[in-house]
């Protein structure tokens, strides 16, 4: 791990939740941070070596991962916020984001009104900012309130962004449940979807119009990339069918949304799914 890396271990959350974030140093001052969950087998490379299946893909440590989206986003700092725990089976390592959605003992989400995702984000960023603090990284930031936040999910971590669309909902059904919240969800500016999937057989998509209404009025940009690994699997059709009237619905109700179907003209494959991690530099703000 280089100099410009750093892993922040148990920075505290909300209702006695921690987790872990490994941060990425921008290449020059910003205000800006882009907050990352990624997928299943995507971890620290200290636990990935340890399982064999996982050990195939340390390309994709959260530690490599930070340092390619700190190419492709040189202004923003980097945090990639690793699961609260990991289900390992013989063949597979699958991540668990119980602290931002609930789910089963394999990390597959059910969604909830509210499961305080987007206060359980605010704290930890409050820690991060204090280590930032700390390290003399950011000397110009001095409370949350003056940054702005993109939001990125890859795989999996995508079910982290649509508890978020949930709950946007929910303030927005409850406007003076908590002021602080209101004002902190206007720090997001663009929401980043990279070939959202999980081992369920629905809700890889939002498609509840009633949600997604109330996203619409944020004025938030989404970034939609997919690749064929997820939205031409013929044994998960739901996927395509989700994606599509998520990303149609979004478009109707006005929301600024950019789609892109990422190799499309390449056999569908699981190398092609990650590579979209790396592919994303052109749809850059």
């Amino acid at each position: 791990m280089d100099s410009k890396t750093w892993i922040w271990r148990y920075l505290v959350g909300v209702l006695g939740r921690y987790n872990d974030v490994v941060y990425r140093q921008p290449k020059f001052s910003t205000r800006d941070f882009l907050i990352f969950f990624g997928g299943d087998v995507q971890d620290i490379e200290e636990r990935m070596e340890r399982h064999s299946n996982s050990k195939k893909y340390m390309k994709w440590s959260l530690e490599n991962t930070v340092a390619i989206l700190s190419e492709q986003f040189p202004r923003h700092h980097i945090f990639a916020v690793r699961p609260f725990k990991v289900a390992i089976t013989k063949n597979a390592v699958f991540n668990c984001f119980d602290n931002f959605v609930l789910g089963n003992e394999y990390g597959t989400p059910t969604f909830s009104p509210m499961h305080y995702a987007l206060k359980n984000l605010r704290e930890l960023l409050v820690c991060c900012l204090e280590y930032l603090k700390e390290l003399k990284l950011e000397k110009d930031i001095d409370t949350i309130e003056s940054t702005n936040l993109s939001l990125m999910g890859f795989s999996k971590g995508c079910a982290v962004l649509n508890q978020f669309l949930h709950e946007f909902h929910y303030y927005d059904e409850n406007p003076n449940e908590d002021p602080h919240m209101n004002n902190f969800i206007k720090l997001i500016k663009d929401m980043w979807w990279l070939d959202g999937g999980h081992n369920g057989p629905k809700d890889t998509w939002i498609t509840d119009q009633t949600v997604l209404h109330s996203f619409a009025k944020l004025g938030i940009h989404a970034h939609i990339h997919v690749t064929p690994y997820q939205v031409q699997d013929q044994y998960r059709p739901h996927i395509q069918m989700e994606e599509n009237s998520f990303t149609v619905t979004l478009q109707k109700m006005g929301v600024p949304v950019e789609r892109t179907l990422h190799f499309a003209d390449q056999a569908r494959c699981l190398s092609s799914h990650f590579n979209v991690l790396t592919v994303i530099r052109n749809d850059v703000q």
